[in-house]
């Protein structure tokens, strides 16, 4: 009988399309995307296969609007950025392999919001091909590093659809 109620409510949420966009866990709605933040520190290599051992990837920004819900969510977390970029998250955008061009690090695609701060990647050391988010020279937003060093690190999914399906004696029988 249970695998019928399940049946029938599934078919329900299709046909009336009762349904919602949620965030497994342990990742939280941030705007339209999922976010897990780990708040310690790990190099870069490190921070991407724990993302993707979630089931996600480094966060990238998608547009003005992401980068700004984004900072304010990261700062509601404790995140500081105050001391420029030694107080940087990393994020999924790498050069590796790529002679300076910076590109997803989930699929190799062009990034279509590449917010620098200003005079950045500036490549100050010889192998600074990977990316963080920081506030650096007086904005928020990307520049190049060393992927050696250690900075906590921003998951991000999509977000899921879920189908609501109610308890049966909240139904009333209808006969056709």
């Amino acid at each position: 009988m249970a695998r019928q109620e399940l049946l029938a409510c599934v078919f329900l949420a299709l046909v009336l399309g009762i349904n919602s966009l949620s965030c497994p866990s342990p990742f939280t709605q941030v705007g339209n995307k999922c976010y897990h933040v780990n708040l310690q520190k790990a190099n870069w290599h490190v921070a991407d296969r724990s993302c993707r051992k979630l089931g996600g990837d480094l966060m990238v920004l998608a547009d003005e609007e992401d980068k700004l819900l984004t900072t304010a969510y990261l700062k509601s977390l404790g995140l500081q950025f105050t001391q420029s970029w030694r107080h940087s998250v990393w994020v999924g955008i790498n050069c590796l392999g790529n002679r300076r061009t910076f590109l997803r690090s989930k699929n190799g695609d062009s990034i279509p919001y590449l917010n620098w701060v200003p005079r950045q990647p500036d490549n100050a050391s010889p192998e600074e091909d990977c990316v963080g988010f920081a506030l650096f020279n007086g904005e928020y937003g990307y520049h190049d590093i060393e992927c050696k060093v250690e900075f906590p690190f921003v998951c991000e999914r999509i977000l899921e659809e879920d189908y609501l399906c109610l308890k049966r004696e909240l139904f009333f029988e209808a006969y056709l």
